[in-house]
């Protein structure tokens, strides 16, 4: 794409960058990192997917969290691949995003530090397709 010369970039979130040279260059400097750490890349999955479930949720109560994460097959997944238990991973996981500031306690709840417009709750309550599995999403 970046040999295309865009003179416009239209992501799908944040600004529009002012150039569209710079910004390939950046993302394909980010996708190689992630290439060359795969251990980095896993842990940077884990977060963004977190971060998000917490947005999508407004926040989960801190006593649920590391059930919810225990019950999600991609932690599950991101634990196989970093060769350890997901026990271990969900609660190293809370305990660095929460030392970091990515995600807060308020209110007995855990929610993403980052500026997000909460999914309103009705729009989760959608029935899965017959061949989806039973359990709910992560």
């Amino acid at each position: 794409m970046a040999d295309l010369d865009p003179r416009v970039i239209l992501p799908s979130h944040g600004p529009i960058p002012a150039a569209p040279a710079a910004a390939f260059a950046a993302a394909l400097r980010r996708a190689q990192r992630l290439v060359d750490d795969p251990a980095g890349a896993v842990w940077y999955g884990a977060r963004r997917i977190f971060a998000f479930a917490l947005m999508i949720r407004d926040g989960i109560p801190a006593d649920e969290v590391e059930s919810y994460l225990h019950a999600c097959a991609w932690l599950t997944d991101a634990a196989r691949l970093l060769d350890v238990t997901a026990e271990v991973l969900a609660a190293e996981l809370v305990t660095t995003m929460l030392r970091s500031g990515a995600i807060v306690l308020r209110d007995g709840r855990i929610h993403a530090a980052a500026d997000h417009t909460p999914v309103a709750p009705e729009v989760l309550r959608v029935p899965y397709p017959r061949a989806w599995s039973a359990t709910e999403p992560c």
